[in-house]
């Protein structure tokens, strides 16, 4: 043990079938961009089924994916999809915009070297998981997430939209002048997943 009981790539332990899942296990070469112990439901559901495999002889080494994060504070919605550090390095570029209630805002961060989008920190504001994975997996350059942010939105039809508030913001700030194309759709974003996958 060290922080936590050290698993391998395949979650077993030094002892031969014995395996250490969710909050008390430790990866001993944990993947890059990723922490040794993570405490957050997905990864020990994800655990679970890696565990599962292993114990009935198919061979499968634990993959969490891109870093994500959601949870709700009484009524505060917060999500973080991929890379966004407290104490990022000098390529990290960050988007903020919040709301004038102080309620809401959406932090974005990109490659300033090659305007790739790295990811996402949002409150009071949903955006579709699968949505900001397939834009961080494809490297997609900021203006093309820009000009698509509606497609992100998961928040409920009749709650209003910050996208074009967000755009104004990158453009101010860039001296850009990028146009919002996609505005909330569930269809589009359907769409865009379906090619996102076949891609």
């Amino acid at each position: 043990m060290q922080r936590g009981i050290v698993v391998d790539q395949f979650l077993e332990t030094n002892v031969p079938d014995v395996y250490a899942i969710g909050d008390c296990s430790q990866q001993n070469k944990p993947l890059p961009g990723r922490r040794p112990v993570e405490a957050v439901w997905y990864t020990g559901r994800m655990m679970g089924e890696v565990v599962a495999h292993n114990i009935c002889g198919q061979k499968v080494a634990y993959d969490p994916g891109i870093w994500f994060n959601s949870a709700k504070f009484i009524d505060i919605e917060y999500q973080v999809y991929g890379t966004v550090l407290a104490k990022p390095p000098e390529n990290h570029q960050s988007l903020y915009w919040e709301h004038a209630d102080g309620r809401k805002g959406v932090r974005i961060i990109y490659d300033k070297d090659d305007d790739a989008i790295l990811g996402f920190n949002l409150m009071g504001v949903r955006y579709r998981h699968e949505v900001c994975e397939a834009w961080i997996k494809g490297k997609t350059p900021i203006t093309e997430v820009l000009q698509n942010l509606g497609l992100a939105n998961f928040d409920p039809e009749f709650y209003d939209e910050y996208e074009a508030d967000i755009v104004q913001k990158y453009n101010q700030v860039s001296g850009r002048n990028i146009q919002l194309k996609q505005k909330r759709n569930f269809s589009s974003a359907i769409r865009f997943l379906r090619k996102a996958v076949n891609v």
